[in-house]
């Protein structure tokens, strides 16, 4: 077992070292905050959206409840990693321009550690920011005079966990995550030959908890339930601004404070219902990001509400292991304001997986509309494509009592 451990935490390691440098947006407004939160994490599911608080499955590693992952084979270590493009297109007052992004965002390991004890570790995004701006402005008392400035943005930060869940009875399970956040956020704001960067490296303790309740009905019906808490925690940040100028030779390197940050407290639930065919999901999150404070005067913290549903059809309910189609949509808001502007999303989702032995290949893909209240913020509509792999290594040829 620990060859396995350092062998994922080896993985780990390597994904991060690529990872850290690339982006998975190019929307402007991740200039704000911690950058664009990460919607989903992919996974067998991905193509339900970002849900499952209330699903257990085999071959699910669910990241969004700790407490569902005591239906996993126990026969196997099960791995999940996962890779994400998309294609975005945005406007602005008439003007439109598109990007490509693409990253790894999805890569754990899962055990049973004891009959009862069931664990896992991995890696995950869990903000990225990525935008270059361009801007002219008329210099103040001339009629003819203007200044550009250019703003750029890269980086973004990840989330690394430890996974343990219990299962208190045959139909009761807790769990919990614990784990850290860490990575770095790089803006410059270059005007008239000079430039000035900003490096914020932040981290912080991250922990939830999650819980799982499953019981069945006379009509044959089988219910679940699931209930998460995640913690706020304050983001401890090291800042560095660096001066440059094209009129001389000498930079000048000096630490600055910003404004204290926090992880959100998370309160989430969920609930499932599910027949030898279907199953239909439901997921609410509350995001409370009242304790942050706007670094700009343009900008405003809110708190987030997501709702989505999904549902997924098994095709052939005769074998364990069979094709399940899947089908979702959602609908969230940002958990920033600009210049009192609201901006909230909906998104579309649709995905396939396909068993293979002891593996699944599953495929996602998302549409999501940036719906604002007014036409002169920043519109967007992208579309998301999850490719993941779930694959287990046996350990025995029975399964584990």
């Amino acid at each position: 077992m620990m060859r396995h451990i350092l062998l994922l935490l080896s993985l780990i390691f390597e994904t991060f070292t690529v990872t850290v440098a690339q982006n998975t947006t190019n929307l402007p407004t991740s200039f704000y905050g911690v950058g664009e939160l990460n919607m989903s994490d992919g996974g067998h599911y991905a193509g339900i959206g970002n849900m499952g608080i209330a699903l257990n499955k085999m071959g699910f590693q669910n990241t969004l409840n700790p407490a569902a992952i005591t239906r996993m084979d126990t026969t196997c270590f099960t791995f999940d990693v996962g890779m994400v493009s998309s294609y975005s297109r945005y406007s602005f007052l008439g003007n439109h321009s598109s990007n490509n992004a693409g990253n790894p965002n999805r890569i754990n390991m899962s055990f049973r550690v004891l009959p009862r004890w069931y664990a896992m570790i991995g890696f995950a995004p869990f903000s990225s920011v990525g935008y270059v701006i361009q801007t002219q402005e008329q210099v103040e008392g001339t009629a003819n005079s203007t200044v550009n400035s250019l703003f750029e943005g890269n980086g973004g930060l990840y989330r690394f966990y430890l996974t343990n869940a219990y299962a208190l009875t045959k139909h009761l399970s807790i769990g919990a995550n614990i784990g850290f956040v860490s990575g770095s956020i790089n803006q410059t704001e270059t005007q008239e030959g000079t430039t000035i960067t900003y490096e914020s490296k932040k981290k912080a303790f991250y922990a939830d908890f999650g819980m799982h309740y499953e019981f069945s009905t006379s009509n044959k019906r089988n219910w679940s339930l699931g209930f998460v808490y995640a913690l706020p925690f304050a983001l401890k940040q090291k800042n560095d601004l660096t001066y440059s100028s094209s009129s001389t030779s000498n930079g000048m390197d000096v630490p600055f404070s910003k404004v204290p940050q926090y992880l959100p407290q998370r309160i989430g639930g969920g609930i499932a219902m599910s027949t030898p065919r279907w199953v239909i999901t439901a997921d609410y999150n509350w995001l409370d990001w009242s304790r942050n404070s706007p670094s700009t005067t343009l900008e405003e913290y809110q708190n987030q509400h997501k709702i989505n549903l999904g549902t997924i059809y098994t095709v052939n309910t005769r074998t364990p292991r069979s094709i399940e189609l899947m089908g979702g949509v959602g609908y969230n808001n940002s958990y920033i304001m600009i210049n009192d502007g609201k901006m909230s999303n909906l998104e579309v989702s649709a995905g396939v997986s396909f068993p293979i032995r002891y593996s699944y290949l599953s495929l996602g893909a998302t549409w999501r509309k940036q719906m604002n209240t007014r036409k002169d913020l920043m519109q967007e509509t992208r579309w998301s494509f999850n490719l993941n792999v779930t694959f287990g290594e046996r350990i025995s040829r029975f399964k584990l009592k």
